[in-house]
């Protein structure tokens, strides 16, 4: 009898979390033919970005480049898209139709070890990973950084 009670509780616990959405897995995206808005619902539905945050936007708020001109850089178009959801900096270059960002920043990003390099080093900024159109970085004490780093890399991959 004991045997059986457990084993029904076991069961509706199951159910339960199943109708939550608590036993789901999280649907991946493929980067190479996600769009942004589609990699921003994926890692909020990861929990990595707070439901309903706003990004900033980082082509246009200072603080986010590393500006060797002595203040003249502060901010500039280095992406195609990129916004800061409370210090997870999600970026991505318009790979398809060869933008100016990605002509003049993404194809050269790869060969400097993921870091961006607008206008010859004028502004700098490092990331901490490329997956198709996408980089990642974070601000300094991001806590989930390990977690976003290890799912982010390994989207796309089979």
């Amino acid at each position: 009898m004991k045997k059986l009670l457990c084993t029904v509780l076991a069961l509706a616990m199951v159910f339960a979390l199943a109708a939550c959405g608590g036993g789901s897995d999280v649907e991946p995206v493929d980067p190479e033919t996600c769009t942004f808005d589609e990699m921003v619902a994926y890692l909020t539905a990861k929990g990595y970005i707070t439901e309903g945050a706003e990004g900033v936007d980082m082509l246009t708020t200072a603080g986010y480049l590393t500006d060797n001109t002595g203040g003249s850089l502060p901010t500039a178009p280095f992406a195609d898209r990129a916004a800061d959801y409370d210090g997870l900096w999600l970026m991505w270059w318009d790979v398809a139709g060869e933008s100016e960002a990605y002509q003049g920043v993404y194809v050269n990003m790869a060969a400097n070890a993921g870091n961006i390099v607008y206008q010859g080093g004028a502004a700098t900024l490092a990331t901490s990973a490329i997956n198709g159109p996408f980089a990642i970085a974070f601000a300094e004490g991001f806590a989930d950084a390990d977690a976003v780093l290890a799912d982010f890399e390994a989207l796309g991959a089979e």
